[in-house]
């Protein structure tokens, strides 16, 4: 019966929004409303309809993802190998929606009621994912029959939702009176019926209204059906009809074969039979024997099953178990074999599905299948062990997996499984090494085969001793979960570049975030790292990323504060993996933090004695961090005879077993050592293995700190350089502009500074040349990233690009009279159409000092910030920048620079605000709106810092003046703004 009042409707909804809510009573004619609605639907429609047992997350995206591979080949496969690479559901689900692309469909989900409570909230957030990060061809229908919570976390901020609800669903008059009819009640008022049941679909199909239980009006809202049903259409069939109806009640479908499978003789005629009679069910076409009950229908069964005598309940829910299990659900056999206590075959059943469980990442599903099986006879079956393994290492809880595997010692199987199973040798020597467990570990790696996860576990072996046959390769990523480990020791290694190669896939970008994090830290891409930890701040592998990676990286970006706070989150999340040798490692960090910004070494000395003692030298990788580190303590402490042994057993350790991540700073610390004790050439061969690494790693970060540690290390070795543009200068130019003093006696150090007054010294001492402009080139080739420019550069900025000959003389005195105050010898002078120096030649200006300094300050965080801020705007209010000068180059730069510290001294007002330090916020706001009066986000925080100490007068003050100022170009105050001058007034 078509109802195009409501079809055209939910036609519609789907045609203009995102998402339609179809939310009403069982019985209410959802999906029949909805197949009808798409029916005509240009897009191509999926169908997803979800049971109880789809409330697993993994199994849910399983489903969501075969349902769009039909339309979407390329989303096939995207969401389940993302799991199985331990992604979570949240970043699969994300996947698979990128996957679908621009696909013009629509994805119904009929039963998401399944979803809406505290079992199902996961796949409903993931859910939500889905639909965030699918494209806007993309449409979706859900069927409901309660409320959606919208408000769980994966639907935060969607939106273009519209709902059909019971009202819109109900029969009108006329709507029930053609039903009626179309059934063979023609003795019946529609008005009369509409009013008995407010219009419920099923109510006015089956005639609810005569059962004794119904409440005139109130729908299904109060399940008036069950009296009908009992009275009108089971009291009516045989004994051998409703038998079939109430066992076959456990069925989705029944057909005579299932029904057989259940004891229920005879049930092909009883489907016959069962198929003239007036019943809430649909009949599949074209097969006779094949029946699905309406869900209220099959609820109200289920209701009577239950209640029978429990031994007929318990052969019936085995018989069913076995049914499923011989058609290939055994997720399913499992649940039912576990409610009717058969233990047994629940075993059996779960050994077929468990792996599929674990590998979809529904853990909370295998934990509850382990428990309950875990003292039935389960302990000795290996392939449910495995899983116990797998869903402990998924967890990152290898303290859980050592005792699984210990267990399996002690009853003597543990061997029997390495020998079946090499993903079960993976598991169990990953957990083994990350809990000391060297021996056990070696015992098990032995009886696995030469397979990619036991690759990947050998490869992690490398890390405790030095092999005497040479370093191994890196070996070839499968795709699979073992991939990340494989990356986790490349990392290790230094292998930077084979860490940052663009994985290949989506997911292995994903899974890989922790060691992108840590290789961009490593290489000097700070901001990157930063930004990829930001974005992904839950990625995978909490305790590496939060013990080691985020900790090293506040280090590097000289947030002490957030360093400390990173390495004690970081120890939470190590603490439940269990894992001694992320706990050493961690304290190893905080050493190096000790050592490189506090200077403290009886601090750093105490961790590292401790993670000595609790026996982090028996890896060869942390010995070589226990020895960098205490080389660099016992330097400080003026003890380099002891340092030097430290540091030449650790940079012995690294060379031969080809890991280069600190060994730059080995080498380095090395080198200072061997220069106190009188070994020069020694120091300068140590210094050069520092800068071959770094070479290694393509990048000079490492070096750079270490350098930094020890700049003198860099200043000798700049003695020994004929050439005074080698890679010693470059790093000793690049030293002096992060502001670490290094002695460049070779080269000519000259500063220019161009606020309040341009002036310039050479060697520390004020120089003055005859000609103004002089200065004013020098500043401009400052800002080149080599200083050096070519003549039509040089015309451009000096004189406005007058290419005449009274400007192309004054240009060449402008150059000879620089020449004049610099050494003989050094320059500048035209090269061809280029102006270089002829000799290495160290050249900053404030203005260039200013940009960097802001641009460390941007990566720091609170109180931090605000001092480096403070400090870069010392160098900015000294005055005016280039005073006087009026040419297009140096207005366009005075107003980047103005720019840039207008945004600086708004972003420290901010952090002064989040700390309840108004009069500092509000200072630094005026300031900024002084040198840019038309940024709104600084008069929304004067308003805020009004709000904040109680004066609504100065809220509405600072609103009008924005308006006044935004007038002057034609403008008014956002609508943020706007909205933010009316919360601020409630």
């Amino acid at each position: 019966m078509a109802r195009s009042r409501l079809t055209d409707q939910i036609a519609e909804l789907v045609a203009s929004r995102r998402v339609t809510l179809v939310v009403a009573t069982a019985g209410s004619g959802k999906t029949t409303a909805v197949v009808q609605a798409l029916a005509g639907s240009a897009r191509s429609v999926t169908w997803l309809t979800l049971d109880e047992i789809d409330t697993a997350t993994g199994r849910f995206l399983a489903y969501l993802e075969a349902a769009v591979s039909e339309h979407a080949p390329d989303a096939k496969g995207v969401a389940t190998s993302s799991l199985a690479a331990r992604l979570r559901h949240s970043e699969a689900a994300g996947l698979l929606a990128e996957a679908v692309g621009d696909t013009d469909l629509v994805v119904v989900m009929d039963g998401i009621e399944n979803l809406c409570d505290e079992a199902g909230a996961h796949s409903l957030s993931t859910l939500g994912t889905f639909i965030r990060y699918a494209s806007a061809s993309v449409r979706f229908v859900m069927l409901s029959r309660v409320g959606v919570p919208l408000d769980v976390a994966g639907f935060t901020g969607l939106e273009g939702f519209a709902t059909i609800g019971e009202s819109e669903l109900a029969f009108t008059a006329d709507e029930a009176r053609e039903a009626l009819l179309a059934s063979g009640s023609r003795d019946v008022e529609a008005d009369q019926v509409i009013a008995a049941t407010g219009g419920w679909v099923t109510g006015v199909l089956f005639e609810a209204w005569r059962s004794e239980a119904h409440v005139a009006g109130t729908g299904g809202e109060v399940d008036p059906l069950h009296g009908y049903l009992a009275s009108q259409i089971l009291d009516k069939l045989t004994q051998d009809e409703r038998e079939l109806l109430v066992v076959g009640s456990l069925l989705g479908e029944t057909t005579a074969s299932r029904a057989r499978a259940l004891g229920i003789m005879g049930s092909g005629n009883l489907l016959v039979s069962l198929r003239a009679k007036h019943l809430p069910v649909t009949w599949s076409p074209g097969l006779p024997d094949a029946m699905r009950c309406h869900p209220r229908f099959r609820e109200y069964l289920s209701m009577l099953l239950l209640r029978r005598d429990p031994e007929e309940l318990h052969r019936v829910r085995i018989a069913h178990g076995r049914l499923l299990m011989s058609e290939g659900h055994h997720q399913e056999a499992v649940e039912e074999f576990l409610a009717a206590d058969a233990h047994d075959e629940a075993i059996d059943a779960a050994e077929l599905a468990i792996s599929g469980v674990v590998e979809r990442l529904d853990l909370a599903v295998a934990d509850r299948w382990l428990a309950a099986l875990a003292h039935n006879g389960a302990g000795g079956s290996l392939r449910l062990a495995e899983a116990e393994l797998a869903v402990a290492v998924a967890r990152e809880n290898f303290g859980t997996a050592v005792d699984v595997a210990d267990r399996l010692l002690m009853d003597g199987t543990r061997d029997a499984l390495a020998r079946s199973s090499d993903t079960a040798v993976s598991m169990m020597v990953w957990a083994y090494w990350h809990l000391g467990r060297i021996d056990d570990a070696r015992q098990v790696l032995a009886l696995g085969h030469d397979t990619a996860p036991v690759q990947a576990v050998r490869y992690l072996m490398d890390l405790v001793e030095v092999d005497p046959q040479g370093p191994s390769a890196s070996p070839p990523l499968t795709g699979g979960p073992m991939d990340a480990l494989v990356r986790r020791v490349d990392y290790t290694h230094g292998r930077l570049s084979e860490v940052l190669d663009a994985p290949s896939s989506p997911w292995a970008m994903s899974v890989s975030s922790p060691w992108r994090v840590g290789a961009l830290r490593a290489t000097g891409r700070l901001q990157e790292a930063l930004e990829l930890y930001e974005a992904e701040p839950g990625s995978w592998s909490a305790a590496w990323m939060q013990g080691m990676v985020v900790p090293e990286l506040m280090i590097d970006l000289g947030r002490k504060e957030a360093a400390r706070a990173a390495l004690a989150k970081g120890r939470q999340e190590i603490r439940t993996s269990g894992s001694l040798v992320f706990l050493w490692l961690n304290w190893l960090i905080e050493a190096k933090l000790e050592l490189r910004m506090h200077k403290n070494v009886t601090a750093a000395t105490t961790l590292l004695d401790r993670a000595e003692d609790a026996g982090a030298r028996r890896y060869a990788f942390l010995a070589e961090l226990v020895d960098t580190w205490r080389g660099h303590a016992l330097l400080l402490v003026g003890k380099p005879e002891d340092a030097r042994a430290c540091l030449r057993r650790a940079l012995a350790s690294m060379q031969s077993a080809d890991r280069v991540l600190e060994l730059p700073a080995a080498a380095t610390y090395l080198a200072e050592a061997e220069w106190r004790l009188d070994c020069a050439a020694e120091a300068d061969e140590a210094a050069d293995e520092a800068l071959r690494a770094a070479a290694r790693q393509g990048s000079n970060h490492q070096l750079m700190l270490a350098l930094g540690d020890f700049p003198a290390v860099v200043s000798r070795r700049l003695d020994a350089e004929a050439d005074s543009d080698s890679p010693w200068h470059r790093l000793g130019r690049a030293l002096m502009g992060s502001g670490v003093l290094v002695d460049m006696a070779s080269e000519l150090n000259v500063r220019v500074s161009e606020f309040g007054e341009l002036t310039m010294t050479v060697d520390g001492q004020p120089a003055k040349p005859r000609i103004a402009k002089s200065v004013a080139l020098l500043a401009y080739l400052a800002t080149t990233p080599t200083p050096e420019a070519t003549r039509e550069d040089l015309m451009t900025v000096l004189f406005e690009g007058r290419e005449v000959d009274s400007a192309r003389s004054y240009l060449r005195q402008v150059v000879h009279r620089l020449r004049e105050v610099l050494p003989d010898g050094t320059g500048p002078a035209f090269d061809g159409r280029t102006l270089r120096f002829t000799a290495p030649v160290a050249l900053m200006s404030d203005s260039v000092a200013l940009e960097r300094q802001l641009a460390r300050a941007g990566r720091l965080r609170g109180p931090e910030q605000v001092g480096a801020i403070a400090a870069a705007l010392e160098i900015a209010d000294r005055g005016e920048y280039h005073p006087g000068v009026d040419s297009v180059w140096a207005r366009e730069r005075r107003t980047h620079l103005s720019s840039l510290t207008s945004k600086a001294r708004l972003q420290a007002a901010q952090t002064h605000f989040e700390h309840e330090q108004f009069l500092d916020a509000e200072r630094l706001a005026h300031e900024a709106l002084l040198q840019d009066p038309y940024q709104e986000s600084a008069w929304r925080l004067l308003m805020r810092i009004g709000s904040a100490v109680g004066d609504e007068d100065r809220v509405i003050s600072a609103f009008r003046q924005c308006q006044s100022v935004l007038l002057e170009l034609n403008a008014t105050p956002s609508d943020s703004t706007r909205r933010l001058l009316d919360q601020l007034r409630r």
